[in-house]
């Protein structure tokens, strides 16, 4: 089964509200077994939400819109699924019977508007709404079947699990498992990585696709089989071939800082921080570590007095480290010092030094610190670099 999310409302689309409904709903069809191919976006405006509706069911077997099932003359849900699927609106008397009962347990009056809720598409088989005054519906047309739930997050998570997902498994015979396993890599930049697993991002089963954040990045690997056994395996052999190609690169399940935190922890080893940067990116970096509080002895964040080219930046990150490893009694000191600005192509030099019992570790990066993307690449490459140490990878 193919299905499409179709979320309405106008704040969606202003911003005021961010679209979390169909985010959830793509994670429990998947787990369900069913393929999402498109979400869509779109206004509370009759027309919009009728074409968008006519143009998902061309496309997918099942379409579940969110939204507009409000009392107000802006909630038009109802009015645009029962033109896009050729059938008139009936009233439901029971419908408001059961709208009057919930106002009337919460000692509210029922407004004359209300009675616009009572009404679905011909034919809909309605879903009752125990949790809100908004009555869901589905519709199966010979097109596909279309399922319109509340907009109320509450609402929608509750139907969907309690009547929706039980449609799907007991009279559609929905039976397959999508299970999807998130991998993560860094040191790489993601067109090395796309390269060396293009083959494996052009298959249709088990599916893999990268995403870029921060300079980190995660490999989805998507199965879907029969069995949930059917599909770890799929997903394992997939995994191996990535770990493979990907070597010291690829973490694994952690994501970075979860894996800096366990090796310090491992390694028994505490750490504290000289920042020459204003901006302090690498102290943000390691305040995402988990339980910070048992690695991290102290931090200085200290910007530059006077001018320093590249070498200079690398030699007073080299002697921070030192310093406050020193003064905190850690067994790592970590350096960060930018250059005094950037080059003629609008980069500026980084250095990163690590102390450590072992010796020092010096790198020296040209970043673009002309947007906060910047910034958060040299928190990753100072958490990478301690990764590699902690790790006993070479330099």
């Amino acid at each position: 089964m193919d299905a499409e999310i179709i979320a309405i409302g106008s704040e969606l689309l202003l911003g005021v509200t961010i679209d979390t409904n169909s985010a959830y709903l793509a994670r429990q069809l998947a787990a369900a077994g069913v393929n999402v191919y498109r979400k869509t976006v779109v206004g509370d405006n009759e027309r919009r939400i009728t074409a968008a509706v006519r143009e998902a069911l061309e496309r997918a077997d099942l379409v579940i819109c969110t939204g507009g099932l409000g009392p107000t003359l802006d909630d038009v849900t109802r009015e645009a699924v029962a033109a896009a699927l050729d059938r008139p609106l009936e009233f439901h008397p029971e419908l408001l019977d059961q709208i009057a009962a919930r106002f009337a347990a919460m000692n509210r009056p029922m407004s004359e508007s209300n009675r616009r809720q009572a009404y679905v598409p011909a034919g809909a088989r309605i879903i009752p709404n125990p949790r809100g005054t908004a009555p869901a519906f589905l519709v199966e047309d010979e097109r596909g079947t279309v399922i319109v739930l509340p907009g109320v997050p509450g609402e929608m998570r509750y139907l969907f699990e309690t009547a929706v997902l039980p449609y799907l498994r007991d009279e559609r015979g929905i039976t397959t498992v999508i299970l999807v396993r998130t991998l993560h890599a860094v040191g790489l930049s993601e067109s090395v990585i796309g390269e060396r697993i293009a083959d494996l991002m052009q298959q249709a089963n088990p599916t893999v696709g990268i995403s870029a954040k921060r300079a980190r990045y995660e490999l989805r690997i998507g199965a879907r089989a029969e069995s949930q056994a059917e599909a770890e395996a799929m997903i394992a052999r997939t995994e191996a071939i990535i770990r493979e190609r990907l070597g010291p690169y690829l973490l694994g399940d952690e994501d970075l800082p979860t894996t800096v935190s366990r090796l310090l922890r491992e390694r028994q080893q505490t750490i504290a921080l000289y920042e020459g940067i204003a901006q302090a990116p690498v102290f943000k970096a390691l305040l995402s570590l988990p339980n910070v509080e048992q690695v991290l002895r102290g931090a200085e964040i200290h910007p530059l007095d006077s001018p320093a080219d590249a070498q200079a930046s690398s030699d007073l990150a080299y002697a921070g480290a030192a310093n406050v490893a020193e003064r905190w009694q850690s067994t790592i000191g970590l350096g960060v010092q930018s250059a005094s600005g950037p080059n003629d192509q609008g980069f500026t030099a980084v250095s990163l030094a690590l102390v450590t019992p072992d010796g020092e570790r010096r790198l020296t990066r040209p970043f673009d610190l002309r947007s906060a993307d910047g910034f958060e690449f040299i928190g990753t490459a100072a958490l990478d670099l301690l990764r590699r140490y902690l790790n006993g990878e070479s330099e």
